[in-house]
């Protein structure tokens, strides 16, 4: 039984093909990571626009709920015709 074993990783063979430095490694990681965050910050921004159109349709629902199941049966029978002469 050994008492102090050393742990050793071997690459794939097409990362050490590469021969890279590790801070050439390091910035790729950086670079990736800030091209991530600024995706999420994206990503967030067309989220928050989704949630306010949300909540515009839920207080139009709210202040006008006879007009707006009218208008969605209207647009469903018109939907419908049409759907039904392909």
């Amino acid at each position: 039984m050994s008492t102090g074993s050393a742990i050793t990783v071997k690459p794939p063979d097409a990362l050490a093909k590469r021969r890279e430095t590790p801070a050439e490694v390091k910035a790729a990681l950086h670079a990736a990571r800030e091209k991530m965050k600024s995706r999420l910050v994206a990503l967030e921004d067309e989220l928050s626009g989704v949630r306010r159109l949300q909540e515009k349709v839920r207080e139009t629902v709210r202040k006008h709920p006879v007009l707006t199941i009218g208008g969605m049966f209207v647009a469903g029978y018109l939907l419908g015709r049409w759907w039904g002469r392909r």
